[in-house]
């Protein structure tokens, strides 16, 4: 692929990554492996009332921005709860914890991950 093409990329035509099975999965629309980008962007939706506790890896910068439905997101190291709602956005460094409870409609995030992230990982 040549460096100065634009490339689109369409939710149907790529693969879907179950995150938690059933709870919640993530479509890698664009990827390094697909698209030559430095970053990977997607959209991850989550099942109503999922509640789970998510972590960094210690490699991945990653900013969520909320499409639809709501979270709470309580930081594990502080006990500080953010209401997580549409038009919110969140930068989360390498390393980070806390619990993630949605709310009753789901939710659905526009995701940008630096290194990119590809289809099938978490």
């Amino acid at each position: 692929m040549s460096d100065d093409q634009i490339r689109w990329s369409r939710q149907a035509d790529v693969e879907r990554t179950w995150v938690h099975e059933g709870q919640e999965f993530s479509h890698r629309l664009i990827t390094n492996k697909l698209h030559g980008a430095p970053m990977s962007f997607h959209i991850t939706t989550y099942m109503p009332h999922f509640d789970t506790m998510v972590e960094g890896d210690g490699v991945h910068e990653v900013v969520l921005y909320c499409l639809h439905g709501w979270s709470d997101q309580i930081v594990d190291s502080t006990g500080k709860t953010h209401h997580f709602v549409q038009g919110d956005a969140i930068y989360l460094p390498k390393v980070y914890r806390y619990r993630h409870v949605i709310g009753e409609a789901g939710l659905v995030v526009a995701v940008c991950s630096v290194p990119s992230k590809e289809a099938g990982d978490m």
